[in-house]
């Protein structure tokens, strides 16, 4: 998923207690940077993401010493990089009559895609000149075309030969650069959500698409003009986690949705267990004596 506006991003995650269980990674890697951009520093910005962590991420526990490396890394990169606050990209009548004029939908579509992520690559850095950096795999999904991977560079070369993309010197480089970006034209198109690029341009030209009312996400409607959610949203969604109430401290705390064991926090769970360590070496003391 492209996160434009980062800043909201993590105040969501901080509200909600959640994280990508997919990528938790890319979580951690805007929390930290949203710490830095609030004044924490390093040390600080490592221990509010293991506290976050430790109460929203369940396999923390099974991995503590890896996961808490890789913190220590992002908190101390977190002022590298810019925090981003982009609520969307405009798209101009210009822009959307060169790609009218191109031959074929599947091409229409990933020109679209391609000037989407372009675009938003020269807000986030002013350098970047209309180049766009995605993996070719992941372009192809957000414009929802299905083909073989060798026909992908079919694809690009065509709208290389258009004149509407430039490829670097480098074979090795699969970059690609977007050369209609053209600002001079009337925005036409606001697009806040890049998770359905291709279906935002379908939907632009007036086919049957709608919103999911749970998540937002553009979903193809049904002939009966009444779909109303996702695959994703629809029906029964297991949980992943679960939040237990420790029977000593009475602190909140997640486990996974399966753990039917846990009945005490990691804190009282370490002091019960050397407690209870302690009353069976006095218990073998005493039956040593005895005998």
């Amino acid at each position: 998923m492209i996160i434009l506006n980062e800043k909201e991003y993590a105040e969501n995650c901080l509200k909600e207690n959640v994280i990508d269980s997919k990528k938790p990674f890319r979580t951690l890697s805007i929390l930290a940077k949203y710490y830095y951009n609030e004044g924490y520093r390093r040390k600080k910005i490592s221990k509010l993401l293991i506290e976050f962590m430790d109460k929203n991420l369940p396999c923390y526990n099974f991995s503590k010493t890896v996961l808490e490396d890789v913190v220590e890394k992002i908190a101390k990169n977190a002022g590298k990089y810019r925090l981003h606050e982009i609520n969307n990209i405009s798209v101009t009548s210009t822009e959307l009559n060169t790609i009218s004029k191109i031959n074929g939908k599947v091409l229409k579509r990933l020109a679209f895609t391609l000037l989407c992520l372009a675009k938003l690559g020269n807000m986030r850095n002013d350098k970047n000149n209309g180049w766009v950096n995605n993996p070719v795999k992941e372009v192809f999904s957000l414009a929802r075309i299905s083909c073989k991977s060798t026909d992908r560079y079919k694809y690009l070369n065509k709208l290389y030969q258009d004149g509407l993309l430039e490829f670097p010197k480098r074979l090795e480089n699969l970059s690609c650069r977007v050369t209609f970006i053209n600002l001079d034209g009337e925005n036409i198109l606001s697009i806040s959500d890049f998770r359905e690029l291709g279906y935002e341009y379908m939907n632009y030209l007036g086919e049957n698409f709608t919103r999911c009312q749970e998540c937002g996400r553009l979903i193809k409607n049904n002939k009966y003009q009444n779909r109303k959610y996702c695959f994703d949203c629809v029906g029964y969604i297991p949980k992943m986690t679960k939040v237990i109430t420790c029977i000593d401290c009475g602190k909140e705390f997640v486990v996974r949705a399966k753990n039917t064991k846990s009945v005490r926090c990691k804190e009282c769970q370490d002091k019960h267990r050397k407690e209870s360590k302690r009353r069976w070496k006095r218990k073998r003391s005493k039956s040593r004596h005895t005998n």
